[in-house]
């Protein structure tokens, strides 16, 4: 079952909560605590529908968007006209330029499912790195997903399509699993309405603090900074999400 099929096409009416103002103000302070230029190449991994890779873009950043979602790609570039756009699988990326910044907002990192898959990825930002250059991304934690999510279920109906949003945590594997269901009408060719049905299943994975520091440790960062949510303070107990900044320096 694909991910990000119908879901792309309604993602941003559904997701309209996202505080992407606030992780922006939080981007930009983390940018120039490690003095980042005004018209830095920055790369988002997972960038959706592109609504962070725009408002930076418009902040004049050259920016460049991955996903490895065509049809959320597709939305992307209907409203960014600023930005490059690629399809791509994170961890295996390679970009014409090295950046100065990658970002990942959003939990996008969290859909990699295996250790080794982690590793992967932020090895691929090192690689795609400028020397001295920032990789910031989020992860849900394992607080938000067995407190928060786990049994949770979310409906709407926004009258040409309704939706329903089952959520279950696995204690033993980590993984969380998102259950989707969409119901909406088409227009046939001759004109007649249908009702039709599809279903997504979206599975993400918590990781430890220990996990992420090995990834990073094994990728060859050297420096790193843990916050807890979109603020300059440290992670807590119960706190949802985390950012985290790697750097690799010279020794």
């Amino acid at each position: 079952m694909s991910q990000y099929k119908f879901f792309a096409k309604v993602y941003d009416r559904m997701m309209d909560n996202i505080p992407y103002d606030e992780w922006k103000q939080f981007l930009l302070q983390l940018m120039y605590r490690y003095k980042v230029k005004p018209c830095a190449k920055i790369a988002e991994l997972g960038c959706g529908t592109g609504t962070m890779t725009m408002r930076l873009a418009e902040d004049g950043f050259q920016m460049t968007g991955i996903d490895l979602s065509e049809e959320m790609l597709e939305a992307a570039r209907a409203k960014d006209p600023y930005s490059d756009y690629k399809c791509m699988d994170m961890r295996e990326l390679v970009l014409p330029e090295k950046q100065d910044v990658i970002i990942s907002v959003c939990d996008s990192m969290n859909y990699l499912l295996t250790t080794e898959d982690l590793y992967k990825t932020i090895a691929a930002a090192r690689d795609n790195l400028k020397e001295g250059g920032i990789f910031i991304f989020d992860l849900k934690t394992e607080y938000f997903y067995k407190v928060i999510l786990d049994g949770y279920t979310d409906k709407d109906d926004f009258g040409d399509f309704s939706y329903v949003w089952k959520n279950i945590y696995d204690y033993d594997t980590k993984i969380h699993k998102y259950y989707l269901k969409f119901r909406y009408t088409e227009t046939d060719e001759i004109g007649r309405k249908v009702d039709k049905a599809e279903r997504e299943v979206h599975r993400q994975r918590a990781f430890s603090a220990a996990e992420i520091r090995e990834a990073a440790e094994r990728a060859g960062f050297t420096h790193a900074a843990v916050y807890g949510g979109s603020c300059i303070e440290k992670p807590r107990l119960n706190s949802e999400r985390i950012f985290i900044c790697l750097q690799v320096l010279p020794r």
